[in-house]
Parts: structure tokens; C-alpha cells; sequence
């Protein structure tokens, strides 16, 4: 695969989905290539992203490949966002968005489910104002007053899918170092325990804590997000760090950590648990 500032993540998505068709139904380069008459080589730069891709080629392939229309059109969706160049995230400058924490938040606003381990802090889809404020605060003390702004309004429009007419699923698992942690004093932190609590209610948000008594386990220390196209099946993996992060596509990469999220979830107490204990360590911020 080229570098990912080559192409989109858009463009790295689409081609992922056109290899999935062609290998679920054992076909190889050379006979859909000769199908409709391109060289293998062609499909195979459209495969690794390469070459761009149209909705009239995703449309032949399709066809070729029996894909049903449901599906086909769900990419040629894409494929047309694609190429218009639209960016929804293009009022944010890069003190807010950057690198591919950016392929991230795209991925994120078009999945039907993301599923987080977090380890250190309360994922962000479920941050309150003052939780997230305290954090910008800390984490950049120099920030601009209209970079703060630009965060907030960042914060806001990803979480306005969970609540939108075909949310967002979240699946979040927090190691319960998360709740301790004072992130702007006391009060702060207990009306941030209270929002988890209350945001546990919606059907299409769950929430398991990780206790300390678990021990170590697997990806002790690491915090991360896995994006679902389809639920449950991760399509990207997105690892947190200082100033911005890494974020995988390859299927062996995204094999371990879906593997390790399988893991923890099984180690994690169950949500309604979870949500009991939760209550408990806010009651006790006094």
C-alpha cells in the first residue's frame, strides 16, 4: 500500500471493500481483470488503493462479482463523497485535527459502531464540557482561545451521533484507574461518573469497567478504538499517543486488537455491574 497522504482514508476503505468482494468469492486478479477486459495489473493498483475508483467501476465489479445491490450502492455512496473533495472536517485547523487522528475522526462519523479500551482517561464520545475542558486545559496550557473553541465545537459534533436517527454504537470498556483519576477536582469528576451512568441508559451505548482486581491484561497500558463498518468486524484501529496517534488498516493489526478488546470485554464486569460500581466511586467524590 502507498503512504497513507497519497490517498484518503475514503479511497484506502473503498479498495479494501473491492479486494473483500473479489476473495470471499475466490476469484483471482487475472479472471476478473479479463472479465472486464483490464489488466491485472490495473485491478490490482485499484486494490491497493493506487488508482482511483469511480461508481461506474465499483458498479462493473459488482456485477461481475454478484454483490448484492444494497451493498454496492453503499460504496458507490462513498466513492461519490470521495470524489467530490468534501470535507466535513475542514473548518478545524491542525492544532485540532491532525494527522491521522484526522483518517480517525473521518472513519469514526461514517461507522456503525466504534469499541474503545480505555486506560487511562474517559473515552471522548463520552466526556462532558468541564471533564473534556479541564483535559485541553492541562494537556496544552498555551492554547489559543479559538483553538479551545475549535475542540469543543469538535467534541460536540462527534458525539451528536450517538444521539442522532441511526446512532452510533459505542462499546467502551474502562480500566477503572479512569474514574479515580481527578481530572478537575472532585466535583468535576463526579458529574462526569453521573453523565457515564445516564449515557449507559441509551440502547445503543455500552459500558463495562475493567477492575483493578483483573490484574494484568491484555494491552495493559495502551488505549485504543476499533471502527466498525460493519458491526461488530473492525475495519481500523486507532492507538492513542502524545500528539497524535497511529492508526492501522492491516488485517493482522486489526486482528490483534480485536482479539485483545475480545479479551478484555470477557475480563470486564458486565455493564449492569459496571454501571453499579461506577455509581459507587462517584458517591464516594465528596
Amino acid at each position: 500500500m502507498p503512504p497513507k497522504s497519497a490517498t484518503t482514508v475514503r479511497q484506502r476503505r473503498i479498495a479494501r471493500k473491492l479486494r473483500a468482494w473479489r476473495i470471499d468469492r475466490g476469484r483471482t486478479l487475472d479472471q476478473v481483470g479479463s472479465q472486464l477486459r483490464w489488466s491485472e495489473s490495473k485491478l490490482s493498483r485499484i486494490e491497493r488503493a493506487e488508482s482511483g475508483v469511480g461508481p461506474a467501476e465499483i458498479i462493473a465489479l459488482a456485477t461481475i462479482l454478484g454483490v448484492d445491490d444494497a451493498e454496492r450502492d453503499r460504496l458507490v455512496q462513498i466513492a461519490r463523497v470521495s470524489s467530490t473533495g468534501h470535507d466535513l472536517w475542514g473548518p478545524y485547523g491542525p492544532e485540532s485535527l491532525r494527522g491521522e487522528f484526522k483518517d480517525f475522526v473521518e472513519d469514526e462519523a461514517e461507522a456503525v459502531q466504534v469499541r474503545t479500551v480505555e486506560s487511562t482517561l474517559i473515552t471522548g464520545l463520552l466526556q462532558t464540557a468541564e471533564y473534556a475542558e479541564a483535559l485541553v486545559r492541562a494537556w496544552d496550557p498555551g492554547a489559543a482561545e479559538e483553538v479551545l473553541a475549535q475542540r469543543r465545537q469538535l467534541r460536540q459534533q462527534r458525539q451528536a451521533r450517538l444521539d442522532a436517527p441511526e446512532p452510533l454504537k459505542l462499546h467502551t470498556i474502562l480500566y477503572e484507574p479512569t474514574m479515580t483519576v481527578p481530572i478537575g477536582g472532585n466535583a468535576v469528576m463526579r458529574r462526569q461518573l453521573e453523565h457515564l451512568v445516564e449515557r449507559s441508559e441509551a440502547p445503543n451505548i455500552t459500558i463495562q469497567l475493567l477492575p483493578l482486581s483483573v490484574g494484568a491484561f491484555p494491552g495493559i497500558g495502551a488505549s485504543y478504538h476499533l471502527i466498525d463498518f460493519t458491526e461488530g468486524c473492525a475495519g481500523a484501529a486507532y492507538v492513542e499517543a502524545l500528539q497524535d496517534g497511529t492508526y492501522y488498516e492491516d488485517e493482522d493489526e486489526l486482528s490483534a486488537y480485536t482479539l485483545a478488546f475480545d479479551h478484555v470485554r470477557k475480563l470486564a464486569l458486565d455493564p449492569a455491574e459496571s454501571v453499579r460500581r461506577i455509581s459507587e466511586i462517584g458517591e464516594s467524590l465528596a
